[in-house]
């Protein structure tokens, strides 16, 4: 395929991330957005000229005053000399806010941080001060937008070497449309386009019906290192890459720990110790049971409520195991790392993920889920029609939730019912998350009607576009 097809790809998926034409985005963001301002202008990574009682700032950072120095993003640099109960409220087992006189830092890993600098590094080098909220938001978008395409090609190519062109084409618009990804991951600076991007990577390197070379294992390794300095569980995947071979696991492992290794640097220079993390001690609490009906059958954070046609690809990972083959042989482990990751957010303090739409941890591996897929089918899973109009209904539930979600979900049923403070409305069928999102559409007027009409052409012309180029079935990209 020529690299101009790929562009045209990758620009159609961009577009589309815009065409939403609604601002999704949460406080989470901004210590990723402000981070090119305190690395560049300050020369350091805490964010005292934002806050309060921090080095005092020119303009306030975003509309409406300073942020505040005991916001749940913040913590101190290093240990806390508060002796007073902060006035924010803070996340369970979060770290505790920093003293009045403590140097603040971002809880959260510099990983995505990292990533969207060279996107804010014009402005700042502009001598633009971060006071429009606008402006954090919008170009925060572009580039979580620019490296959740990047992951979607990648995952694209992987999918090609196991189906179809067809098949390949239904569920790259499904990764892209009918998951998170464009309702969420791809419009704000959250860690998820990072670590989509990493383990996609991870993908592309490994997953062949032929043994790769070592090196492509240690760069595999070197992906997933880099994903955990986004968000640390992303490691996890390195030890299911293999596909259960020692020496391989050893390679993998020795390019995730070199790759990983800045995180150690940038926790030792934030928090004064390489093994601290920004999170505090975070209580994994949750009965086991509350936290699995909660991740995969809850009716508003529930996975196969949002993603239903993804039992296929655990249909795909169990055929997986009596499967021969290399690409099998990975699933197998990969699916051990899907299980273990299940496992530790069912039993994490807040499962849910806070206001967010759909399985947001869950969301993480959908790359291993969809490669799986399309090993599947591949593999002639979804021969019969039967199992083709099933998931074809299935599919087409969560296209029209999350399109739905893209034009108007704002986070207001999560505040409204805070669920932050207590999930329990989480579990309620009479007035689930989807529900009060497709509620929300009329009101939207000219602006759905107008983004509606804008992704449709979007996608349209990706399918013209992709349909007029389609070799016949069998042939290689």
């Amino acid at each position: 395929m020529t690299r101009g097809r790929w562009i045209v790809r990758g620009l159609l998926l961009f577009v589309l991330a815009f065409t939403n034409l609604n601002d999704i985005w949460s406080p989470d963001v901004l210590p990723n957005a402000l981070f090119a301002w305190t690395v560049i202008r300050e020369r350091n990574v805490d964010y005292d000229e934002f806050t309060v009682e921090g080095t005092p700032a020119p303009r306030p950072p975003a509309r409406g005053g300073f942020l505040d120095r005991e916001a749940y993003f913040f913590r101190a640099c290093g240990v806390s000399t508060a002796t007073a109960p902060p006035k924010a409220v803070r996340s369970p087992g979060g770290p505790p806010a920093p003293g009045p006189r403590d140097h603040v830092c971002s809880v959260f890993p510099p990983g995505m941080a990292v990533l969207a600098l060279p996107f804010f590094a014009p402005f700042v080098l502009a001598g633009v001060f971060p006071d429009d909220l606008g402006l954090l938001i919008r170009v925060g978008h572009v580039a979580a937008a620019f490296f959740e395409v990047l992951a979607t090609l990648l995952l694209w190519s992987v999918l090609r070497r196991f189906t179809s062109a067809r098949w390949s084409l239904v569920l790259v618009l499904l990764y892209f449309l009918a998951t998170s990804v464009r309702t969420v991951s791809s419009q704000a600076l959250w860690q998820h386009p990072g670590v989509h991007l990493a383990v996609a990577s991870a993908l592309w390197l490994t997953l062949h019906e032929d043994l790769v070379p070592l090196r492509r294992e240690l760069l595999a390794g070197a992906a997933l290192g880099l994903g955990a300095i986004v968000r640390q569980t992303t490691g996890l995947v390195a030890l299911g890459l293999s596909g259960f071979r020692p020496l391989r696991l050893v390679v993998v492992l020795i390019g995730a720990g070199m790759a990983a290794a800045p995180l150690l640097v940038y926790d030792d220079l934030a928090f004064g110790s390489a093994l601290e993390q920004g999170y505090g001690v975070k209580p994994f609490d949750t009965p086991l049971s509350t936290g699995l009906s909660g991740l995969l059958v809850s009716p508003s954070r529930g996975l196969f409520v949002y993603t239903p046609y993804l039992v296929f690809a655990f249909w795909a990972l169990a055929r997986a195991w009596r499967w021969p083959g290399e690409v099998a042989r990975r699933l197998r482990s990969l699916s051990l790392v899907w299980l273990a990751t299940l496992l530790l957010y069912a039993t994490y303090t807040e499962w849910w993920g806070g206001r967010v739409f759909g399985a947001r941890f869950l969301d993480d591996l959908a790359p291993i889920l969809f490669a799986a897929l399309g090993w599947g089918t591949g593999v002639g899973l979804l021969r019969s029609r039967r199992s083709r109009v099933v998931f074809a209904a299935l599919a087409a539930w969560s296209l029209v939730i999350f399109n739905a979600a893209a034009l108007v979900y704002d986070q207001s049923w999560d505040t409204a019912r805070g669920i932050n403070f207590d999930p329990s409305p989480l579990f309620s069928w009479t007035d689930p998350q989807w529900l009060a999102v497709l509620a929300a559409l009329p009101a939207g007027g000219s602006r759905v009607i107008a983004a509606g009409l804008l992704s449709m052409l979007v996608v349209a012309l990706f399918l013209r576009l992709e349909l007029r180029a389609l070799r016949p079935e069998g042939s290689a990209d």
